[in-house]
């Protein structure tokens, strides 16, 4: 049932908990297709490894989901998320929307988020540069 996968889904990332990853055979099919602005990633192993790479950077870290919505067998979700990181030693904020296309399972997740916001910001003298042009792009 979709809404089962679907509650399996949220519970996984809220707080993310990329270490237990027995319960992702459940959530993905094992041909996920999962596409966020910077990756794209083909299969269950190969977004296992993505995960593990991810938690070697995080503290902690949790998805809120704030709104969804359902047409036949696609989700919209969308969410703020918090990330407390080792490197750079800091919190990041961002907010975005994932769109999970459900059979059984989650065959394709694509992920919509500001990747200025999440990762171009937090670089050293990069993530100022960026800011600094928001800045004034604003004005």
């Amino acid at each position: 049932m979709k809404t089962t996968t679907l509650e399996k889904f949220k519970h996984y990332f809220s707080p993310i908990d990329f270490t237990n990853q027995s319960i992702l055979n459940d959530i993905y099919s094992k041909n996920i297709i999962f596409k966020d602005p910077i990756h794209e990633i083909e299969g269950i192993e190969n977004l296992k490894k993505y995960f593990n790479k991810l938690n070697e950077n995080l503290i902690e870290g949790s998805f809120y989901f704030t709104d969804e919505s359902m047409v036949e067998n696609k989700v919209f979700l969308s969410w703020n998320m918090g990330l407390k990181l080792k490197r750079p030693k800091k919190n990041v904020k961002a907010s975005g929307i994932s769109v999970l296309i459900i059979e059984d399972k989650i065959i394709s997740q694509r992920d919509y988020f500001d990747a200025g916001e999440l990762f171009y910001e937090n670089i050293p003298v990069l993530g100022g540069i960026i800011r600094s042009i928001k800045k004034k792009l604003s004005k």
